[in-house]
């Protein structure tokens, strides 16, 4: 893994046998893989990268009173992203970090007469940092295993298992973790942390939506943003660069806002099974602009042995019917790919995805309730009878956490405070553990969160973003070529009239009912492999049928009705989503405990 690990030593005078060798260890799982440290007497840091594209940089002043280490990229003509954020923090203050244009988290520590620790995430913390409280020290991490490596005690977290299967859809609820006092740190904050052991942690950046825009500002004003943000990084990168291209609109938008000169540093890597329409979509793609295209084909009955290096990974956050990533992951570092660009969350910024009319016609409790239905995994008649008896207790609060961080988001209508919902939620805690996989072998750069990008997209009216409205005449005007292929859930061009574009989804909706035989996605049918696969079925077996394991035998499920749930999916429900998530969490049991 890459990231940063440390911790402070205000309270204790310096080990014989320092922690951190083991806590580098325990997120190094890599040749290709590399460290720098920096320490003195109150700080012990380290961050690991990858040596083909190293996002690891240091600084510290001449007289060693303030220093740095940052993981990630800061743009705007920034070469050492940690001196950067040194030079705004001492000058400008906390505030100033806003104006941070990139993908980053890092740790400033300052030697002065109240020495202390600040952590500091990126404005929609792209690159996660755990922290743990213990003998009034601060420990802190890319990954909680760095965190336990420590050693920090190895407690489940109940109530989160709780919240996983509650509410799945967006991940883990808030900034819990699996394990109890490991917490993740929130975006676009920074935490301080001071010698006496006291902290505090204040925000230092929020979206806020201000529906201002017209559409025709905003398509000219998105396309001059985002072309800059796409070629910049390019321009920054060094090595072998490639976009994950799929037949969707996100990564199609990043190839049509490359230069001229760009296009020529770029490999198109697909994924997918045998003859899938992402593929097919993908080489049209590529022929259009003349890219060079790397293919990945994989076997879905194969992929079940890359559910274990998921779970690891991800640490628990992300779900076995992902286990293509790993080893498309695999292939692209063996193929010499040091960084990629994919289109981090643009689906959800604007529109396609989590937009849906419920939420322009509900208002406050009807609004809620919506999105309470949106997010749920388990039904809560269903989660009584997954869930032993001894954690209801749980649900009540954490139903009310749920309504709280629903009150809280951020938006003028509640089409806007949806998006933003989904944003601190289900991007963060779910969305995001795809990236933290890929990032094990093949680093990456984010242009859909650039600074300007977002403040072109704060703007935008709800009504010009859902249902691709707007986006789809973005990316006309990136590149009209490259919207006249099929967008690949609905087989339709982007450039056709909104009329048949429509009608696209209804194509969508018979492929549902015929399970997927019209169209053959990237992400293989996994409710199908489920039923029809040996190896999948084997794990089944392996773990929610297995009288041993460990969900049952520590008393956190009921195998009963567990059984009932893979016999109605065996017999033609579609419960694959559901499984997903329950052999997840066996499998972390045994991998973590």
């Amino acid at each position: 893994m890459v990231g940063i690990v440390g911790f402070t030593k205000f309270s204790h005078a310096a080990r014989l046998n320092s922690p951190l060798t083991a806590m580098i260890k325990s997120i190094t799982t890599d040749i290709h893989q590399k460290a720098c440290f920096y320490s003195n007497k109150f700080i012990e840091v380290a961050c690991v990268s990858l040596r083909r594209c190293n996002l690891c940089s240091e600084f510290h002043s001449e007289d060693n009173t303030i220093g740095a280490i940052v993981y990630g990229n800061v743009f705007r003509n920034v070469t050492n992203p940690a001196e950067h954020i040194i030079q705004i923090y001492t000058r400008y203050g906390k505030k100033a970090l806003s104006e941070l244009n990139g993908s980053f988290s890092g740790v400033i520590f300052e030697n002065t007469a109240t020495p202390k620790v600040v952590l500091i995430t990126d404005r929609f913390g792209s690159r996660p940092l755990y922290y743990a409280f213990k003998d009034g020290e601060i420990i802190f991490s890319s990954h909680a295993r760095g965190i336990l490596s420590y050693p920090f005690p190895k407690k489940l977290n109940e109530r989160t298992l709780v919240k996983f299967l509650l509410y799945g859809k967006i991940g883990i609820l808030g900034d819990d973790t699996w394990f109890e006092g490991i917490k993740l740190l929130p975006p676009g904050s920074i935490l301080t942390f001071f010698s006496d052991g006291k902290y505090m942690i204040e925000k230092y950046w929020d979206l806020e939506y201000v529906s201002k825009l017209s559409k025709k500002d905003a398509i000219e004003s998105l396309c001059k943003a985002f072309k800059e943000a796409v070629n910049e990084r390019i321009s920054n990168a060094n090595g072998n660069l490639a976009v994950m291209l799929s037949g969707g609109l996100d990564s199609r938008a990043i190839l049509a806002a490359l230069s001229t000169k760009n296009r020529r540093r770029i490999t198109a890597v697909t994924f997918g099974v045998k003859d899938c329409d992402d593929i097919s979509i993908a080489r049209k793609v590529t022929a259009k602009l003349g890219l060079t295209h790397i293919v990945i084909e994989y076997d879905p009955d194969e992929l079940s042995k890359y559910a274990e290096k998921v779970v690891y990974l991800s640490e628990g956050q992300d779900t076995v019917n992902v286990s293509f990533l790993p080893y498309v992951a695999e292939q692209m570092n063996k193929r010499g790919l040091s960084c990629y660009l994919q289109g981090f969350m643009f689906d959800l910024l604007l529109g396609g995805s989590f937009l849906s009319k419920d939420f322009f016609k509900f208002k406050d409790s009807s609004f809620i309730t919506a999105l309470e239905k949106k997010c749920r995994l388990f039904e809560l008649q269903e989660i009584k009878l997954l869930l032993n008896r001894r954690l209801w207790h749980f649900i009540p609060s954490i139903r009310k956490e749920f309504i709280e961080l629903a009150k809280e988001s951020k938006g003028d209508s509640t089409a806007n405070k949806a998006d933003y919902f989904f944003i601190h939620t289900r991007v963060r805690r779910y969305t995001l553990m795809g990236s933290i996989i890929n990032r094990e072998f093949c680093e990456e750069l984010l242009p859909t969160i650039d600074n300007e990008v977002i403040e072109v997209i704060r703007k935008i009216p709800p009504e010009l973003r859902f249902n691709y409205r707007l986006y789809r005449e973005f990316l006309i005007r990136l590149n009209p070529d490259c919207a006249k292929i099929s967008y690949q859930k609905t087989l339709v061009p982007p450039i056709f009239p909104h009329i048949l574009w429509r009608l696209g989804y209804l194509l969508l909706l018979l492929n549902r009912i015929v399970k997927g035989k019209l169209v053959k996605h990237t992400y293989f049918n996994f409710d199908e492999i489920l039923r029809t696969s040996n190896n999948w079925r084997k794990l089944i077996e392996e773990t929610l049928l297995y009288n041993e394991s460990l969900a049952y035998k520590l008393n956190y499920l009921n195998k009963d009705f567990v059984e009932k749930l893979v016999k109605a999916h065996y017999s033609g429900k579609n419960y694959g989503e559901k499984l997903a998530f329950l052999i997840t969490f066996e499998l972390f049991l045994r991998v973590f405990f």
